[in-house]
């Protein structure tokens, strides 16, 4: 048999033995595996400072104040990972008597191997960089000669007070920041789910995950602001000073919040912050008034209403977020409630049917599809005048997409209300859409429904499509089956007894809209607007999904597509 280097190692059964690799000293470095006649490594799962304890051991070393490290902190292996999930009692005289998963079975890679020092120091040394002054900077963190970073998840100002007084700086009002707003660090991320009471003496006595374990990147690594300015607030890109994009000033820099969780009672704080009137007013999500840029400085902002300025509010940690620019928030200090909201329809050949726009803070916007039905449609119509019985909504921007704010999403009308906006929703402006959801209303729909094979080799055969409001569009095939066929058939006086549908577009894909989705027949149906469906437009599907009919399908053929 022959040892590689002069590394220590431990003889566990015929063909496993450990090693540390890559540290400075015979103590230290990333642990490793000898299984099956191949060196290996250790994922962090699961880790804790137990598995040291019997690995030190096994290998003769000191064990008492022995560490375990997740995150490659001595660097990544190659080769096999033989194992993970690793639980020690402490009392087991080597690895493989831990509980693990079976050798070689994991969910890992080489980010995660497991490192070890069987001779840890307890000095933890941190710092503050990047930033333009000593007080505040990127929290960093010296473990084992190496400098790494801190992660945001659940980070709050109490890190920030232990992190400030051990560097033996001013620390009553200071702040943690996530999101690297002062740039990204590199190299190991040392600590994850900090959690500190604030009374600790340094940042290694605040409960904390493993040291290198994590599911970070450096876009999540926390700042520390020892000193920090007071906040200021701005409305940006309205037409007067009542209105606009909110942005909050933080570290020298204009940032946005996102509208996660929002409500009105974040513009009552904001606009009398300001010194602007504030009993009628209202905050909107979907950067109705332009997307910002930079960094997105709060998240998940909750207010009572009582507070005398944003930061008071329950919020995210600054900087922790997963928004993008599309969800800033924006306040109207003074909305104009002459009248109710104005809504049209837009795109149709008549007054009674087209796009559904709503009118809001000087902007027309539309109406996302989600748990869209025909009772808004009752409400719409009946506000403006026309006629309402028969009216029907429909998803899927039938009747085009629209520009600008998506307004309103999550519409559920009871059908008694006098206007849209008495029926509830999500806060304005706040959704999760695209205009391709767009909503389109028509007030008197014709009760006829034309239908059409196109793209056969026969008048008996072809692509499924349907007229609808004076336009002919396809259907999708989900839950299909051959009732259809039959309807569609024996509507059309072809034949139909053994009439067949088929799915996926197999005589080619139609463009444009996809009329209906979810079809189901019974068989007796004079139409196939008489059998069960979805909502007029409302549909997942593409043009890959539209159905071909064959209404002569004596013999069996195969499409190859």
């Amino acid at each position: 048999m022959i040892i590689l280097e002069t590394i220590p190692f431990y003889f566990l059964s015929q063909d496993t033995f450990v090693r540390l690799v890559g540290g400075t000293t015979e103590y230290e470095g990333r642990l490793e595996v000898f299984k099956l006649g191949r060196w290996g490594t250790v994922c962090d799962n699961g880790l804790n400072d137990t598995l040291s304890v019997v690995v030190c051991r096994s290998l003769g070393l000191p064990w008492n104040a022995s560490k375990a490290y997740g995150g490659a902190a001595y660097g990544q292996g190659s080769g096999p990972i033989w194992l993970d999930n690793v639980k020690c009692m402490g009392s087991e005289t080597g690895i493989e008597k831990c509980s693990h998963n079976p050798w070689g079975s994991h969910n890992c890679n080489h980010r995660k191997d497991v490192s070890i020092s069987c001779f840890s120091s307890t000095d933890i040394a941190v710092r503050l960089v990047g930033g333009t002054s000593e007080n505040e900077g990127r929290l960093e963190v010296n473990r084992l000669g190496i400098w790494g970073t801190v992660c945001d998840d659940n980070s709050n100002d109490k890190l920030a007070v232990v992190v400030c007084r051990s560097l033996g700086l001013p620390w009553a009002t200071s702040e943690a920041y996530g999101g690297a707003v002062h740039g990204q660090g590199s190299g190991t991320i040392w600590l994850d789910k900090v959690n500190c009471i604030g009374s600790e003496s340094n940042i290694a006595e605040c409960s904390h995950s493993p040291w290198g374990s994590n599911n970070c990147n450096h876009g999540d690594d926390v700042s520390i602001n020892c000193l920090p300015n007071a906040t200021f607030v701005r409305l940006v890109g309205g037409t007067t000073e009542y209105e606009g994009r909110l942005e909050i000033y933080k570290l020298g820099r204009w940032g946005t919040v996102c509208d996660t969780n929002f409500n009105h009672n974040l513009s009552v704080v904001v606009c009398r912050s300001l010194g602007l009137p504030w009993a009628t007013s209202e905050a909107y999500g979907g950067a109705v008034f332009g997307r910002g840029s930079g960094t997105i400085w709060l998240d998940n902002v909750n207010c009572i209403g009582s507070e005398s300025k944003i930061d008071e509010c329950s919020h995210s940690p600054w900087g922790s977020n997963n928004c993008n620019h599309r969800d800033d928030i924006s306040i109207n200090c003074l909305p104009n409630r002459s009248n109710d909201t104005a809504v049209r329809l837009v795109g149709g050949t008549t007054e009674y049917y087209g796009r559904l726009e709503v009118y809001r803070s000087g902007k027309w916007g539309t109406v996302c599809d989600d748990g869209l039905n025909d009772i808004l449609s009752v409400v719409v119509c009946r506000s403006l005048g026309l006629p309402w019985n028969a009216s029907k909504a429909y998803g899927s921007a039938v009747y085009g997409q629209g520009t600008g704010p998506i307004w309103l999403d999550n519409v559920k009308c009871l059908g008694s209300e006098t206007g849209i906006e008495k029926c509830s929703h999500s806060p304005w402006g706040s959704h999760n859409c695209n205009h391709g959801e767009d909503v389109s209303i028509s007030c008197s729909p014709s009760t006829d429904i034309a239908v059409r094979l196109v793209g056969g080799t026969s008048e008996n055969e072809g692509r499924l499509e349907v007229n609808m409001l004076g336009r002919w569009a396809a259907v999708c095939d989900n839950n299909l089956n051959d009732k259809l066929a039959v309807v569609v058939c024996r509507s059309l006086g072809l034949p139909w007894a053994t009439s067949e549908a088929y799915s996926g577009a197999v005589h080619g894909q139609r463009s444009g809209a996809i009329w209906l989705n979810n079809v189901n027949c019974i068989g007796s149906e004079s139409n196939i607007a008489e059998c069960s469906h979805s909502p007029l437009g409302f549909n997942n599907c593409n043009h890959g999904n539209d159905i071909f009919i064959n209404c002569l399908a004596n013999n069996k053929f195969v499409f190859i597509v």
